[in-house]
């Protein structure tokens, strides 16, 4: 039987003590350095994400500080053309969910004489 009191005994018990913690050690000391760069990596994302849209803010605004989404232009789209009546390929279509044409509002367009089809520039 092994004596506990023995120095080889006490040795070898240390050496498995640092061998078995000697992993999370290194892993630990890892740990930090990359949260300390990913850290500083995040911060200085988010001071160039704060310049660049006060930047941007700045190009918004004119001379006296309004901002031009305050206020907004029309916008020149068409309106959905499922909602409206009639042709809409006509150019007299009156573009509308109550009457049919400009010249014809009561009547089929099927056999209107005023029939004009739409002039596309790509055409």
């Amino acid at each position: 039987m092994t004596n506990i009191s023995s120095p080889d005994f006490v040795i070898k018990l240390a050496l498995i003590l640092i061998f078995s913690i000697l992993p999370s050690l290194v892993y630990l000391l890892i740990f930090q350095k990359v949260k300390k760069r990913w850290q500083t990596r995040l911060r200085r994302s988010q001071i160039l994400t704060a310049y660049h849209q006060s930047y941007r803010d700045g190009l918004h605004r004119d001379s006296y500080g309004y901002s031009r989404d305050s206020y907004p232009l029309r916008e020149r789209r068409r309106p959905v053309t499922k909602y409206f009546i009639g042709d809409t390929t006509c150019v007299n279509n009156a573009h509308s969910p109550y009457i049919r044409c400009a010249i014809n509002p009561d009547g089929p367009c099927d056999e209107c004489v005023h029939y004009e089809k739409h002039q596309n520039p790509n055409e």
